[in-house]
Order: C-alpha cells, then sequence, then structure tokens
C-alpha cells in the first residue's frame, strides 16, 4: 500500500509530541504571570520593598501599571524575535537539531526571572523565554508538517495549539497555589521542567526528511522516511523530493521515478543517483530572496495577514488579563474562572483537533473569527450592562471559537501553503507578524482597558469582522493534500527559481515565472501559464 494511504504510525505521533511541548512550554510562559501577578509587583504588608528573610532577593519588584505591561509584553517582544530568527537557525542546523539547540534560553530566561531584583532582569529574563516560545511557535509546525502523512497532517499540527492549551492550564492551575510572595518566583522557573523532557525526548525522534534532503543527504532522508511511514514510500518520497526545491526541470505533471526497490534499506543510493542534478543544487533562499518571486510573495503577505489578525481578534487580552479583568465582577474568585477558562480552551482545541482533516483549514478558520466576532459583542453588553453571568459565558465561548479554528490552523495553514526552500523564511515572516501584534495587544491593552473601559473589545469586533472576510476571499482549502498538489494549485510548483534569481535572468512575467530564452527543452504548457 501506498505510503501517503496507510495510516500514521505511532513514531510520528511521539515526534509530533515531543516536538509540541516547546509550544506547551510557550504557553506556560504566556500566562505564567497572570494568577500570580499582585505578589510579583506587591510585597506583603507593606508599601514598599521587603526581602526574604536571610536573603538578598526582593519579596516583590515594584512596577507602575505602564512598566507592568512593558513586562509582560517582552514575551511577545522576544517571541518576534524567536520568529524572525528560526529560519535561518533551523535552516542551517535542522528542524530536530534547532529545537533541541532552543530548550538552553528557556532555561536562561527562567533563572534570570527567577532570580531578579530589578524590573529590568525580570523583563530580559521575559525576552529570553519569548524568543525560544517564538521559535518553537515557528518551527514546531514545520517540523510536524514535514513529518506527517497528507491524510493526518492536520491533526498532528494541532498538537502544536492543543499542548499550548495544556500549558497554560497547567501553569493556571499551580498558580492557585502559589500566590504568594515566593510562590511568584516558583512559577516562573518551571519552564525548565518541559525544556528538559523536550530536550531528552528530541534525542529519539527523526530528523525532516524534506530538510534532509534540501541538504542533499538523500540517503538519511530516506532512512528517516522509513521509520515515518506504513507501507510503500517509493512513489511519496519521489514526489517529495522533486518538489523540495524548484528547478527548470520540474513540471508537474512529471510521473515520479520508477523503482522497483520498497522497504529495503539495502538500495538507498538508488533514489539519489535518479535525483536530478539541478535538484540536489539548490539551496533555502533567505527572505529577501523569496520576497523577489512574486508568486511568493504574494503568499507569504497573506500568511502574515492571517497571524496578524489572529492576535488582532483580542485572544491574548484575555490570556494576559482574564484575572484582572475577571476581578470586576468576582472579586478574589476571578483565578478559579481564569483556570476555567484555560481547560475550556483544552476542550475547543481538541474538537478543532478531531474536526480539521475533515471539515477543513479555511471553514474552521471562518467559522472561528465569525463567532469570536459575535460573543466579543456580546460580551461588550454583558460588561456594559454589568451583566456578569453573559460576561463569563462570551468570554468562555470567545476562547472556544478561538480554540477549534484560529488557534490552530493558521500554523499549519502557513507551513503547508510553502515549498520546502521558502517555508523557513516564511513561517519566520508570518510568526513575526503573529509575535509582534501579540506584543502591541499586551502593550496597549491596559492603556485602552483604562480609556475604553466597558467598550474596549468593540475595537476588537471591528478587527475581527474585517479578518473574517479576509479567509473568506483570500484563503484556499488545503486538507488531505500534499505539499506539492498544495503547490500546484497555489501556482509554485513549477517556478524557475534558479532563472528567476539568477544575476543575469531576464524579467518575470506577471506571475512571478522567468521567462527563460534559448533553452535546449521546449517548456511545458504548466510553464507557459506561469
Amino acid at each position: 500500500m501506498d505510503s501517503r494511504q496507510a495510516g500514521v504510525r505511532p513514531f510520528v505521533v511521539f515526534c509530533a509530541m515531543i516536538a509540541s511541548l516547546g509550544t506547551f512550554n510557550s504557553g506556560v510562559n504566556t500566562s505564567a504571570l497572570n494568577i500570580p501577578s499582585y505578589y510579583v509587583r506587591n510585597c506583603p504588608d507593606s508599601d514598599g520593598v521587603t526581602y526574604y528573610p536571610g536573603s538578598s532577593l526582593p519579596q516583590c519588584i515594584k512596577m507602575d501599571d505602564w512598566i507592568w505591561g512593558v513586562s509582560t509584553g517582552m514575551l511577545a517582544c522576544g517571541g518576534l524575535f524567536g520568529a524572525l530568527s528560526s529560519g535561518a537557525l533551523a535552516e542551517r542546523f535542522g528542524r530536530r537539531d534547532s529545537m533541541l539547540m532552543m530548550n538552553i534560553c528557556f532555561v536562561i530566561g527562567a533563572v534570570l526571572m527567577s532570580t531578579s531584583t530589578t524590573s529590568a532582569q525580570f523583563a530580559v529574563g521575559r525576552v529570553i523565554v519569548g524568543a525560544a516560545s517564538g521559535f518553537m511557535t515557528t518551527i514546531v509546525s514545520v517540523y510536524i508538517t514535514e513529518i506527517s502523512p497528507p491524510s493526518h497532517r492536520g491533526v498532528l499540527v494541532a498538537f502544536l495549539q492543543l499542548f499550548t492549551t495544556i500549558g497554560i492550564f497547567a501553569i493556571e492551575a499551580i498558580g492557585l497555589g502559589l500566590r504568594s510572595p515566593v510562590g511568584w518566583r516558583v512559577v516562573t522557573v518551571i519552564t525548565v521542567a518541559p525544556a528538559l523532557i523536550q530536550a531528552i525526548g528530541l534525542l529519539f525522534c527523526a530528523r525532516s526528511p524534506r530538510w534532509l534532503v534540501s541538504q542533499n543527504r538523500v540517503d538519511e532522508a530516506r532512512v528517516a522516511m522509513l521509520r515515518l511511514r506504513k507501507g510503500a514510500i517509493e512513489d511519496e518520497f519521489a514526489e517529495m523530493s522533486s518538489g523540495v526545491v524548484g528547478s527548470p526541470s520540474s513540471s508537474p505533471s512529471a510521473p515520479p521515478p520508477e523503482t522497483t526497490e520498497k522497504d529495503s534499506l539495502a538500495d538507498t543510493t538508488v533514489f539519489h543517483e535518479e535525483l536530478p542534478k539541478a535538484k540536489q543544487d539548490t539551496h533555502h533562499l533567505s527572505f529577501f530572496q523569496v520576497i523577489r518571486i512574486r508568486k511568493l510573495a504574494i503568499l507569504i503577505f497573506q500568511q502574515m495577514v492571517l497571524h496578524a489578525g489572529s492576535q488582532l481578534t483580542g485572544i491574548n487580552a484575555i490570556m494576559y488579563y482574564s484575572t484582572s479583568i475577571f476581578e470586576v465582577s468576582f472579586g478574589d474568585n476571578a483565578a478559579y474562572v481564569t483556570v476555567g477558562v484555560a481547560a475550556l480552551n483544552i476542550f475547543a482545541t481538541i474538537v478543532g483537533q478531531l474536526l480539521i482533516d475533515r471539515l477543513g483549514r479555511k471553514f474552521l478558520m471562518l467559522i472561528s473569527s465569525v463567532c469570536m466576532c459575535l460573543f466579543a459583542a456580546l460580551m461588550t453588553v454583558g460588561m456594559a450592562l454589568d451583566i456578569s453571568v453573559l460576561q463569563v459565558v462570551c468570554i468562555m465561548l470567545f476562547v472556544a471559537s478561538f480554540g477549534i479554528g484560529l488557534g490552530i490552523v493558521p500554523f499549519l495553514f502557513t507551513a503547508e501553503c510553502l515549498p520546502t526552500y521558502a517555508v523557513g523564511a516564511g513561517c519566520s515572516a508570518a510568526l513575526m507578524s503573529n509575535w509582534f501584534f501579540n506584543f502591541i495587544v499586551g502593550l496597549v491593552f491596559p492603556t485602552l482597558q483604562s480609556a475604553c473601559g466597558d467598550y474596549v473589545f468593540l475595537i476588537f469586533v471591528g478587527l475581527t469582522f474585517f479578518l473574517s472576510l479576509f479567509i473568506f476571499f483570500f484563503t484556499k482549502e488545503t486538507k488531505r493534500k500534499t505539499i506539492e498538489e498544495i503547490g500546484r494549485e497555489l501556482g509554485w510548483y513549477d517556478l524557475d527559481i534558479h532563472g528567476i534569481l539568477s544575476p543575469s535572468s531576464p524579467t518575470e512575467d506577471g506571475n512571478g515565472a522567468a521567462i527563460v530564452e534559448n533553452m535546449p527543452a521546449a517548456p511545458t504548457t504548466t510553464e507557459l501559464k506561469n
């Protein structure tokens, strides 16, 4: 049976779950300060700074609302940097090994925050764990996309968001018992545990076959593919190899190389010899190279808008500040309501994970954004009329709506819409947009809340409405398709990348494909279209 229809090996699920521990850590750091925030900023029984008995560490770090907003937002600022640098690191060291290395940042950041004596040291620690979080949210989606069979790619990549929500829930539940001058420091160091577990687990995971092929390590890629697939891998491996890089010789109509060898490791050199020389010589492209290719530049811009929109729905206004929002109506019980919201987010994400390969990416994103728009509007009504029950119900439904669609799909959608030679640069740009607007929302929301009061979420109602229109008109369905099939539909599969980027390249046509003259072989029909 062809490996594309043969189901999923448990080993693939293991690799996806170990990789997703990186986003579990991102979730931990996103909400680590949500519940114990009061004790970070206020020392017990004193308006000044007090110290732990026998220690030079202060029991709190005095910060006003603006400094606290900046310190909270530093996680997203670091995330922006991590997303920006992720492409280069992942192409240089590989998806698996770069994730392994990035766990060092979680440890360093945790040490800085847990031993903080000033707001500056605390903010630097947040930047460093943020950089690791930004890197993980970018590369985990790429790694899982590249190791997963097409029929189950959606449900496997959804582990990314599922583990994020579990991380948020876990740290908020733990935070209930650590609301104390000592507890907030313990909360900031917990991130070390999942980092160590992931670092050990990654040693047993496979490297991405697509990345290995792009590095001309075809024999290793084939061995990795055999570990990751059931059934005969030759057709999938041939299609994958032909689509990993762009070259003049690539054609969507060209059949994959024939071979009688199926699942044996004995003849790994056969396919290596059949791989076109042009494809063996191509390297990964930088962001500035990718945006020279008009078709890919448009795709990346669309992904950046999608990721920006997912943050401008206001979801992290809830995740960062839900406890302070709920305190207005629930007083001391606000922390428990916050944990309840986090638990609901897990449930909604599981529902989305089960539906993503059935209902499709576009449908889930559209339903998600429309429902968020509706519930944000109703939430505003509840806040304006001081209807506590309506506020809680709408916030929970708002978070659940995010979990089933916009919380999962954009990460998968970006990774599967771009070719392997551009996915590092493209995902870096998209996730940079995600973390930038994450930072902006976290930074300005306290000020907006003070200025707009009960009507602050009307801003997010408007932004989410426009996001719904964008999804409806500018996204395509990609469920149950190989990366190469998606590439044919989006128009990048048969691009002449060497010709376009060559210093002596002729001008491009309207779709970003180079017009190549005096070629020995006649162009295909598809090439003429592009």
